[in-house]
């Protein structure tokens, strides 16, 4: 029943922290799609949710057959690193950047990270985080349930519909429906930022430096 297939859809969201918004802009659909389904997924539906999220069992989305996620291949011993999707995007420490409407996981270039438990790696673009984080350095990142915690004041990377930043991450005071991303370096002013702009919070649990020349 489509009911059920949207019950278990949502659970999935639940559960990796996604939020619908976040999830009908990378599936090309209404935002509103979610809410509206009164049928089944359709086949070209669940081939392109199956290139976005590969972790998810569309057997047990469509069926409840089996478990949610998928079963990923044995992990590589700390030695060898750790394989993640490297974004084909820019995390700018300095302005907002306009980016693609979406990103397929499967079609990116894959890199071994140091670090378990990271997600995506990513590079960051300019140097609004000097000293703390320098022009062309790679970040290891982890997304967050943004809905459940927001662990303020740390420096995150915040996927947005206007652009992909690094900011270090606080609440706006006067209005909960904006945070306030902060730069390192005082020549950037903050900025406000309304959270339903926000498609998603990613942790940075490491780092690989680039000090730049220029």
């Amino acid at each position: 029943m489509a009911s059920e297939v949207k019950n278990r859809l949502l659970e999935y969201l639940g559960v990796k922290g996604i939020t619908q918004l976040e999830f009908t802009r990378r599936l090309g659909v209404s935002s509103t799609y979610i809410g509206a389904m009164r049928r089944s997924l359709s086949d070209a539906k669940v081939a392109r949710i199956r290139q976005l999220f590969p972790d998810l069992n569309t057997s047990w989305l469509l069926y409840g057959e089996g478990e949610m996620l998928n079963e990923r291949d044995a992990a590589p011993s700390a030695e060898d690193g750790y394989l993640v999707p490297l974004l084909p995007v820019a995390a700018f420490a300095g302005n907002l950047q306009l980016w693609s409407e979406g990103v397929n996981l499967d079609q990116c270039e894959k890199i071994r990270v140091p670090i378990h438990g990271v997600d995506f790696a990513i590079r960051i673009s300019g140097d609004s985080m000097e000293p703390a984080l320098h022009n062309g350095s790679m970040l290891y990142i982890k997304r967050i349930n943004d809905r459940a915690f927001v662990p303020w004041g740390n420096m995150m990377v915040i996927d947005t519909e206007n652009g992909v930043l690094v900011k270090s991450v606080y609440p706006d005071r006067d209005d909960s429906s904006f945070i306030v991303a902060k730069s390192v370096n005082p020549n950037y002013p903050p900025l406000r930022i309304p959270s339903e702009s926000i498609f998603g919070l990613y942790r940075i649990l490491g780092s690989s430096t680039v000090y730049s020349t220029m």
